[in-house]
């Protein structure tokens, strides 16, 4: 693969403006786009693939960007493909740049948008292809960590946040110790979720018992506006986990209990949906408690429909 170049798309900043004639619209289309989105995250994503894109056709400049064709992205497609990249993947990163272009056809720096009508993989729409994990799996991953270190500690306190309410790893990284409060008699986690939007829920005795045992431990849990969890053992700086190190520590401790391959963090979305709906939570609670804008959502996590149990396999005998 072409070594990547110097990159037309960017975050942008806001300028200094040393004089009253420079303006913003001085940026980039391409930077205009991307900053457009409201969420860090979604930038990230759809920067990666841009530039993923640019890097497989060494493109050195914007010019150079706005004149390509279909056959670019049928390439692109094919190698991301061949590479085992997902079908979702695929879609995705195809989508991002469709985005991109979408920009540009309306700021008419560009004659066409190219991924029109690139086709692209197949998707099973009805089910999140996350792997639930049973009761007895998610008991061992929440006891894997330690509990003679405040590391481990904390890690716990992750791993219970993760599996009690269902949240998305980046919704974890972004929670201060004012997010943790008693509301109407309950305690509560207040997240930022997808949007910016704020959602409060209420939370498991055991998530709570695993938090004030963390912040009693950490010393910081005084410290309002500080990040709920905390880089260990540099603690003295304040800085809050990325999502990536998330991940990676619940990927050490799915590794240290044997679990699958295959189990991720969304595994734990995953998992507290298909475990509420088996105890006869309603549909529109779990909705609601996840933050799914459309209940349809909610079902693609619902892994009791897959009914193993039944399968006809266990019949047969030869």
């Amino acid at each position: 693969m072409p070594s990547e170049p110097t990159l037309p798309v960017s975050t942008p900043a806001i300028p200094t403006l040393p004089t009253p004639s420079q303006r913003l619209t001085e940026l980039p289309e391409e930077a205009v786009w991307l900053a457009n989105f409201v969420s860090p995250r979604t930038q990230r994503t759809y920067q990666a693939a841009v530039q993923g894109f640019i890097a497989f056709h060494s493109l050195r400049s914007s010019d150079e960007l706005r004149t390509i064709g279909q056959s670019h992205l049928i390439a692109w497609r094919e190698y991301l493909i061949q590479s085992g990249a997902s079908p979702r993947t695929v879609r995705n990163r195809l989508a991002a740049v469709s985005s991109l272009f979408r920009h540009l056809c309306e700021r008419q720096v560009a004659a066409r948008n190219p991924v029109t009508g690139v086709q692209r993989p197949r998707v099973n729409a009805s089910r999140v292809e996350a792997a639930v994990l049973t009761p007895e799996q998610v008991r061992r991953l929440l006891h894997a960590p330690s509990e003679d270190t405040l590391q481990g500690i904390r890690d716990r306190a992750i791993l219970h946040v993760l599996f009690y309410t269902g949240c998305r790893v980046s919704e974890v990284t972004h929670l201060k110790v004012q997010d943790f409060f008693e509301d109407a008699g309950y305690w509560v986690l207040d997240f930022i979720v997808k949007g910016g939007q704020r959602h409060r829920l209420a939370i498991h005795h055991e998530l709570q018992l695993a938090l004030r045992t963390y912040l009693a431990q950490s010393g910081h849990g005084a410290e309002r506006e500080s990040p709920l969890f905390l880089a260990v053992p540099r603690r003295e700086l304040r800085k809050p986990l990325t999502s990536r190190q998330v991940s990676k520590l619940f990927h050490r401790y799915a590794r240290e209990v044997g679990l699958p391959i295959g189990v991720t963090p969304h595994s734990a979305r995953a998992t507290f949906i298909t475990e509420a709906l088996d105890r006869k939570c309603p549909i529109e609670a779990v909705q609601a408690s996840v933050g799914h804008r459309h209940i349809a959502t909610t079902k693609m996590y619902d892994k009791r429909t897959l009914h193993y149990r039944e399968s006809a396999s266990f019949a047969v005998r030869y």
